[in-house]
This record gives structure tokens, sequence and C-alpha cells, in this order.
């Protein structure tokens, strides 16, 4: 059974599209922009303060399009990894060591989490304590059923 929350869902080669979840970055980053007005002497001038929101939220609004806009196929042979900011990258089955989920609470609520792909050798987007590499789906929807997807593929290539 394929995770719920995909966009593409499954296409013509068979892959599927999964893109990261913004809903808990938005959020996340409403909650620091209130905290950050707090400290702000709000009642001396009102029109400041709409400018700073319209400022801040829009820069909000462009991080999650941005962050919206990486996509990761999952076939049968490898992930694909796009992205507009940072790396893009083909993971070869054959090159995964190791696999791990990272899931805080928020993310836990909103049903989504990052996964961790350890890599053997070549270019990752992360870089591991002790040297290596891995990639990172950030914030995809049920990280659980991704890992045990891409486990079940991984069968073919393990020796």
């Amino acid at each position: 059974m394929l995770p719920a929350g995909y966009t593409n869902g499954m296409n013509e080669d068979t892959r599927l599209v999964l893109r990261p979840l913004v809903a808990k970055t938005f959020i996340k980053g409403a909650i620091a922009i209130g905290i950050f007005s707090l400290f702000l002497n709000i009642a001396s001038n009102y029109l400041h303060y709409f400018i700073f929101l319209a400022l801040a939220f829009g820069a909000l609004g462009l991080f999650t399009l941005v962050k919206r806009s990486s996509r990761f196929a999952i076939g049968e042979g490898d992930i694909q990894i796009k992205r507009i900011i940072g790396k893009s990258n083909v993971v070869g089955y054959e090159n995964i060591v190791d696999m791990s989920i990272s899931q805080g609470m928020l993310a836990k609520k909103f049903g989504c989490g990052s996964l961790y792909i350890i890599l053997k050798k070549g270019p990752g987007g992360v870089n591991l304590m002790g040297g290596g590499k891995a990639e990172r789906l950030e914030d995809i929807p049920e990280p659980d059923r991704v890992l045990d997807l891409i486990s079940s593929k991984l069968g073919h290539f393990s020796s």
C-alpha cells in the first residue's frame, strides 16, 4: 500500500512522487513571528508593525513555496531527489547503507517527518558525524510507510 498525501501518485514509469508538507513549516514560522512580535514596541507605530508583518509573512510564504517545490521520486531502481535550492541527486538502491526517520512533536501531529538515507559513497546533501554522506527527504507524508516501501525494494540489491 502506498503512502497517502503524495501529489502526483504513480506516473508512467512507476515512480511514487512525494513533495514536502509545508503546513508545519508555516505554523513554526508564524509562532516565531508571534514571539518576535512580543519584543516590539507596537503601540508607537502600527504602520511599521503591519509592514513588518507583511514582510515576515511574505518571506515565510516564499520559503514554504521553495520548500514545497522539492520533489522525491521513488522508482524501481533509484530515488530521484530534485530541489530548486540545494543539490539534486539520484540515489541507487545499491548505494544505500541504512535509513532512519526523524519526527518531532509537530511533525507527528501533521503526519510527516524526514527520512535520512545513509549512502555508501557519492554526493549527499547531509554530512554525517565521523564522515560519510546522507540524503534527506524532508517533511514527507507518512515517513514510516515510505521507509517500508524503500526497504522492500532494497532486497533486490542487497548482497
